[in-house]
């Protein structure tokens, strides 16, 4: 960040004395800023840290609700008195007065943008009343913990200041600056991810057995049992690892011929269980390795990183087990809503059998289309996150103009297959380039 820069925020915030409306944490280290209805986002991540604006909208895909997040409610609403710089440390201090509902507190909002000391850190009377990054004095000489005294950052002996220009111009070209470097940089790391889950896939596909094997050793398996029991009678005494019954050379997976008999009928079960379910297993893999080839397809069009996060999200879910990979939509997080979408017919019939009277159910018009959950309940789901959801939706088809139906998963119902009817729908237009 900007020393120069960071001296004309603070002038700015000074000019205004504006209301700290809201802040809140949209990142692992991103801060999303309402001063008075100006929307600023403070990026504390170390090599990288800055201040910036931008016209996007910046979802994050989970809640961040860690005490830390409650102490930072806290400053909602609150009156800014004073803004300043750490003289020439590249530390922002904001002093604000909260206005509780019999007391009035007075805070400073630090935010830290120096290199491997980034923080963001409340204070009371140079107290530490709670932080980003918490710090012992086992790793650092300025402890950073909670109810002890903030030691002053010393300061820089050679200071290299800057005028990058006028000041929103500054912030808007920040955006640009991390928007380029980071989404070049999160699109290969995705990209990456993905060609490594589709290699697992076919390989796993690739290593299924051959159903006419499975079918030929289940009957194997069954006459091997058959042979056993049909002369366990005449062999009380019998010991050894191999048997020849009626000129058939058996194998046995055990000394006792009474189990080992029911082994083979075990086994046989087994393997013809798994001839017949094996198209379901390889419909699945097929579907999933479509489903990722789609996904990279998708990567390549999107322009912005909170679109990318989105995509993240399902990506980094629990792995599969490789034994038992089951027919499930694939889940998307939004802002901590959980997003569900379904591959194929199956898991579209399953996503409608498991959504909640008052989840959000979603659907492209007049088009066939996979079905869409917003798993929320009786939670109010904000517009952005609809729109979002709708966009998720559309980027798995066609470039085009689509309108998507949207309502509560009570109002619709199931005629055939996956195919419904629905009622008290709203309709939002997604434009897909």
């Amino acid at each position: 960040m900007n020393l120069s820069t960071l001296k004309k925020f603070a002038q700015y915030l000074n000019d205004k004395k504006p209301k700290l409306k809201l802040i809140k944490r949209v990142g692992d280290n991103l801060f999303y800023l309402n001063i008075d209805n100006e929307i600023f986002y403070c990026d504390l991540s170390k090599g990288r840290s800055t201040i910036f604006t931008t016209s996007d909208s910046i979802i994050p895909t989970k809640n961040y609700n860690a005490p830390f997040d409650t102490s930072l409610s806290k400053l909602s609403n609150s009156q800014l008195i004073k803004a300043q710089t750490d003289n020439n440390n590249r530390i922002l201090q904001i002093f604000l007065k909260i206005q509780n509902s019999y007391k009035i507190d007075d805070m400073l909002l630090q935010l830290e943008f120096t290199g491997k000391n980034t923080n963001l850190i409340l204070l009371k009377n140079n107290i530490v009343q709670d932080a980003l990054h918490h710090i012992s004095n086992d790793t650092s000489f300025r402890e950073v913990k909670i109810n002890k005294p903030l030691i002053a950052l010393p300061q820089p002996e050679i200071v290299k200041e800057s005028d990058e220009g006028e000041l929103f111009f500054v912030l808007d070209n920040n955006f640009k600056k991390i928007q380029n470097n980071l989404l070049k940089q999160k699109k290969i790391q995705l990209q990456n991810k993905i060609i490594q889950k589709i290699t697992q896939l076919q390989k796993h596909l690739n290593s299924l057995e051959n159903k006419d094997d499975l079918l030929i050793n289940s009957k194997k398996h069954l006459k091997f049992g058959k042979k056993i029991l049909e002369h366990i009678h005449n062999l009380q005494n019998f010991k050894g690892d191999k048997i020849t019954l009626d000129g058939i050379e058996i194998e046995l997976p055990t000394h006792n011929l009474s189990n080992a008999a029911q082994i083979f009928f075990k086994l046989s079960k087994k393997e013809n269980k798994k001839a017949q379910n094996l198209h379901i297993e390889m419909q699945n893999l097929e579907s999933k390795i479509n489903f990722y080839n789609t996904l990279l397809n998708i990567i390549k069009d999107i322009t912005n990183l909170s679109d990318l996060d989105i995509i993240n999200s399902n990506l980094s879910k629990k792995k599969e087990n490789k034994k038992e990979i089951k027919h499930s939509a694939e889940s998307f997080f939004v802002d901590g809503f959980k997003i569900s979408i379904g591959k194929n017919s199956k898991e579209n019939i399953e996503l409608l059998q498991n959504a909640k009277a008052d989840d959000l159910w979603m659907h492209i018009k007049d088009i066939p289309s996979s079905h869409l959950i917003i798993h929320c309940g009786k939670n109010k789901i904000p517009v952005i996150i609809i729109k979002k959801a709708a966009e998720l939706l559309v980027r798995f088809q066609n470039s085009g103009k689509y309108e998507v139906d949207y309502t509560k998963r009570k109002f619709v119902k199931i005629t055939q297959g996956s195919k419904v009817i629905y009622g008290k729908e709203s309709t939002i237009v997604i434009i897909k380039d």
